[in-house]
């Protein structure tokens, strides 16, 4: 090469003393390079790694599809396992929804709508109304409220500076009678300001103090209806008078009563003439009239039969019953079966589905009933049923339906400490 020619071009003037060195590889003569040597250059892991990857990658395309290769990914994502185990706990707790609850429910629903469709009368034998009711006459079938003590509409009563009227409707007190002051004293019961007091039965026998309770009902001027427990007693006391041994103190001497007639009896002969006046001249079926969003109100000690004129109902059965059988209608007073109360809101329903349409107010055309008795399903508020015995005497509680102008409701409780344990 001669002297200042430099093999990668013309060297500036002010380089050429700082030439740099070039070592030229050392090939033979006949080497001619085919690709630029970077890609010659190889690292250990590198060569192992693609060398590793070719051989698997030929051997899952013979043996494993690459769908197959995705799911098993999928599954074996930390993420991908939470996610489903939070939808196999979803699925069960629906499965266990539907089974125990949601379909029991419709199932339910579905039967009443059966027992209520008109078209069904036909093929149900000794359906319950079919035949003329017992007639009693020693007791009283319906007595109607006095208007004067019905609570109205409220946009009426402020314009007219009408008196406020107040329903005050009590559960099975069975002789409680501090409780029951104590109830009416939460309530701010003022008889003078426009309160009433109603019973829906079963005032006495159980509890410490049932002549306590007959003297309060009777002083503040209160209504109730005929419950079993009064009806009880009263058969007792027509007895004992029929046989003369109203006066007699001996019937523990005799093997023919169980301790509960025992106490009964003695519980009938400790009440005054006047006392016994106003246990008779309680109704079976208080009809308490038309209220404001409640529609037709009727208080009753047990439950009615839906579809059924009152005046048809079977006296009995209205301060018995607990169930009631969904071909015959006819009802019992077993806790077994279905609650006439879910029988006779369903009822209700439908009829009022049906004015929704037709009528102006449909809530007029509908009832409501208000009962006791029940104190195993203990307090029981329906749109069209509300039950309210809440097991008083046996460490419930008291309870009391408040029904004020414009059909507001509310309920107030007091907790009894049981003076009975069934």
């Amino acid at each position: 090469m001669a002297t200042g020619d430099f093999p990668y071009g013309p060297q500036p003037e002010a380089d050429k003393n700082f030439a740099p060195t070039i070592h030229q590889p050392s090939y033979g003569r006949g080497y001619q390079p085919s690709r630029p040597l970077i890609e010659s250059a190889r690292n250990g892991w590198q060569s192992q790694t693609r060398t590793q990857y070719h051989h698997s990658s030929s051997s899952d395309d013979t043996k494993t599809p690459q769908w197959t290769e995705m799911v098993q990914s999928m599954a074996t994502a930390p993420r991908f396992r939470r996610y489903a185990l939070i939808y196999l706990l979803l699925f069960i707790f629906g499965l266990i929804g539907w089974r125990f609850l949601i379909s029991p429910r419709m199932q339910e629903r579905n039967s009443l709508l059966n027992s209520l469709d008109p078209n069904t009368k036909t093929d149900a034998v000794g359906r319950f109304g079919a035949n003329a009711m017992p007639q009693f006459n020693d007791l009283i079938q319906i007595q109607k409220l006095s208007p004067d003590l019905v609570p109205g509409d409220l946009a009426g009563a402020d314009a007219d500076s009408k008196q406020k009227q107040r329903l005050v409707i009590v559960g099975d007190v069975h002789g409680c009678k501090k409780e029951l002051d104590k109830l009416l004293e939460k309530v701010n019961f003022n008889q003078k300001g426009g309160d009433h007091l109603i019973f829906v039965g079963d005032i006495i026998n159980k509890g410490p103090d049932s002549a306590g309770v007959l003297d309060l009902a009777r002083e503040l001027s209160a209504s109730s209806v005929r419950g079993n427990h009064e009806d009880r007693i009263l058969l007792h006391r027509r007895e004992m008078a029929r046989t003369n041994t109203l006066a007699d103190t001996d019937d523990a001497e005799s093997s023919s009563y169980s301790p509960r007639e025992l106490s009964e009896r003695a519980l009938a002969r400790s009440f005054s003439d006047e006392q016994v006046q106003w246990l008779e001249s309680c109704p079976v079926i208080l009809d308490v009239g038309q209220i404001p969003n409640m529609g037709h109100v009727v208080v009753v000690h047990a439950g009615l039969v839906p579809e059924i004129e009152l005046d048809r109902q079977d006296p009995i059965s209205v301060m018995t019953m607990r169930t009631i059988d969904l071909h015959t209608h006819v009802p019992s007073p077993k806790k077994k079966g279905m609650n006439w109360a879910k029988m006779f809101d369903q009822h209700q329903s439908v009829l009022y589905s049906g004015f929704e349409s037709t009528a102006e107010n449909p809530r007029a055309k509908t009832m409501t009933v208000v009962y006791g008795h029940d104190a195993h399903s203990s307090l029981s508020i329906r749109t069209f049923t509300k039950g309210l015995d809440s097991g008083c005497v046996k460490g419930g509680k008291l309870t009391a339906l408040v029904i004020e102008d414009g059909g507001k409701q509310s309920i107030v409780q007091v907790s009894c400490p049981g003076y009975v344990k069934d």
